[in-house]
């Protein structure tokens, strides 16, 4: 009785670190400041739960490792997928940690080398950001394409040749979309008067789940009226834009250069990486 009600603390230990990554999912991942305690939260609780439970749980202790890791593993497998595959960090992150807790006995030595860690972990954070939200410098051969604004102008690639072009690929039902806009209409306020620069928010009926009914044209529009947007707007309604350019998921943020060449792919938003500034200096640099 008593070895299973130690499997059972040990596995509800696991729910604080469950939490911990919900907070830094959501949170700590989020903001440029905090972004540096994501990381030495998830060691110092892990740390925490190795050096209580190497104690006195009565059970091997590579079972509380697993146990105590078990919830969130689980949440792991079951949620993070696809771009969110770096998020396996975390239970590792969990396991190393659990682990240097329960094996080093003396006080002392426990918290110094908690603390070695978790300045060290400090500057993991901004480098699992750029891990999770890649932006590729590349040189894509230029396509022929054309823009259809939901004000009713239409704008072909040929039109927008000598100019650096921004595409912004989002939707309303996308959080990150959401969130990722301010940034570029700041972006597009900063450069507005610039006749060599152009910028574009793209919406279309695609999907992350197939079969659901996506945007349409108005949901975009008044979207972008309520949060005073003033990026152009274009309506992708046959998915034409989204099949010639291939977004990696959304948002998807294109550079093209004044030969028509996208020379930079960002995919995804978390809040904390500086969008405005990898833009601002991708740019200057095609402008050489």
């Amino acid at each position: 009785m008593r070895k299973v009600l130690a499997a059972l603390i040990d596995f509800a230990s696991g729910f604080a670190l469950l939490a911990v990554a919900f907070l830094d999912a959501r949170v700590l991942l989020q903001s440029r400041t905090l972004v540096y305690l994501a990381f030495p939260l998830t060691c110092t609780v892990a740390f925490t739960i190795g050096y209580w439970r190497g104690r006195k749980s009565n059970l091997p202790f590579a079972l509380t490792v697993i146990l105590a890791t078990g919830p969130l593993l689980i949440l792991t497998g079951q949620f993070f997928s696809g771009r969110d595959k770096p998020f396996i960090v975390l239970p590792i992150v969990a396991v190393v940690f659990i682990v240097l807790g329960g094996t080093i006995r003396r006080t002392r030595i426990a918290i110094a080398i908690l603390a070695a860690g978790n300045i060290a972990a400090a500057f993991a954070g901004p480098m699992f950001i750029r891990l999770l939200i890649p932006s590729r410098d590349i040189a894509e051969k230029p396509v022929a394409f054309v823009l259809h604004t939901v004000d009713g102008r239409t704008i072909s690639s040929q039109e927008l040749r000598g100019r650096i072009v921004v595409l912004d690929f989002w939707a309303t039902w996308c959080v990150p979309c959401r969130h990722e806009l301010p940034a570029l209409q700041r972006v597009y306020e900063a450069t507005r008067q610039e006749p060599d620069i152009a910028i574009f928010a793209i919406d279309g009926v695609m999907t992350d789940s197939p079969g659901d009914p996506g945007d349409t044209a108005a949901r975009a529009t008044a979207y972008f009226r309520q949060g005073g947007y003033s990026i152009p707007l274009v309506w992708d309604g046959g998915g034409v834009l989204e099949k010639t350019f291939d977004p990696h998921g959304f948002p998807t943020l294109l550079v093209l250069d004044g030969r028509g060449q996208v020379r930079l792919r960002h995919t995804g938003f978390m809040g904390s990486e500086d969008l405005e500034g990898l833009l601002m200096r991708k740019i200057s640099q095609l402008r050489g």
